[in-house]
């Protein structure tokens, strides 16, 4: 299956009666108090392949740009290798994606690094659907399995994966401090978790020009994190990962490869006749105006942390 394939060919009166429909969706999310619920409803009814970037691929990250990918296709492969290559993955591993989306990195990961086993788990059914057929369509169903689930609660036993990923979800968990417990359950000893996650940026980095806009900060903060227990900055972030438990934790920015090269290249692809398709709100949002609106209040993080070997005092 074609990405193509998951996006409807559709006429002009079709694509405004969807663009009606999502945004009488998206106003409705104010009456869902669950967030797992309110994100399960996002991204099965709002943020769908018709509405996204990408045109060989399904990533739906802002990608990593350090090295001048030509393409939001990638842009995402290139951060899921650096993810991948920061959990040191490799063929005895046995993998839980927590909000895995459509499944690219997984897809990447089993045919670059070739792990034992993937497992993804999102608490959107549609794209566990989708990844499902996908993983099929590729030959890849004996390796990588996709299920239903939160990341609150995780649908793995104790101990059972060597490796946790998270690429660019945890922002909307309901709690990242309860998804690193979980995480460091699920975990056997000695296994690591690495994230990719967008939080606020600590205060001493928002430049004087922005913070003289400190109202916008709130805003941007409540669209960009689920609740008060995920306004958390990358020094936050770190503390909350050795409180689960973890060890040898390590948290890094990387928002100067992510952001501005992000919006160069989506205000350009943004011009093109086939991107008419994308909700029109959706655009904007994350378009090159959008963009300005919200990055300076943000930072991109990517973070490694340990769970002690057997042994080591735990």
């Amino acid at each position: 299956m074609t990405v193509v394939e998951f996006r409807d060919s559709e006429s002009s009166t079709r694509r405004i009666l969807r663009w009606v429909r999502e945004w009488g969706w998206f106003a409705s999310l104010v009456f869902v108090p669950a967030i797992p619920d309110r994100f399960s409803r996002v991204y099965d009814d709002i943020l769908t392949a018709s509405n996204w970037l990408g045109e060989e691929s399904l990533f739906f990250n802002l990608g990593y740009w350090k090295d001048n990918p030509r393409t939001f296709d990638q842009a995402g492969a290139a951060l899921a290798r650096l993810l991948a290559t920061e959990a040191h993955l490799g063929p005895d591993d046995i993998v839980v994606d927590v909000g895995c989306g459509f499944g690219d990195q997984d897809f990447l990961w089993a045919d670059e690094f070739g792990p034992k086993r993937i497992t993804g788990v999102n608490i959107s059914a549609k794209q566990v659907e989708i990844a499902t057929a996908r993983a099929a369509e590729l030959g890849l169903s004996d390796i990588i399995e996709y299920t239903h689930g939160s990341a609150s609660d995780l649908p793995q036993p104790s101990a059972s994966a060597t490796k946790v990923t998270a690429l660019e979800s945890a922002l909307h968990f309901p709690s990242r401090s309860r998804f690193f417990d979980e995480a460091f359950r699920v975990l056997a000893p000695g296994g690591r978790l690495v994230t990719a996650d967008v939080v606020p940026l600590a205060n001493e980095h928002v430049s004087s020009r922005t913070s003289r806009l400190r109202p916008l900060e709130k805003l941007v903060h409540g669209i960009f994190t689920t609740s008060r227990q995920n306004h958390t900055n990358a020094e936050e972030y770190r503390q909350a990962l050795v409180t689960a438990g973890f060890k040898d934790v390590r948290v890094y920015s990387i928002r100067n490869h992510v952001y501005p090269q992000y919006a160069e290249y989506v205000n350009l692809k943004l011009r093109q006749p086939e991107m008419r398709r994308i909700n029109p709100l959706i655009r904007t949002f994350f378009g090159r105006r959008g963009v300005s609106f919200w990055a300076p209040w943000l930072d991109y993080i990517v973070a490694t942390a340990d769970k002690p070997p057997s042994g080591d005092g735990l």
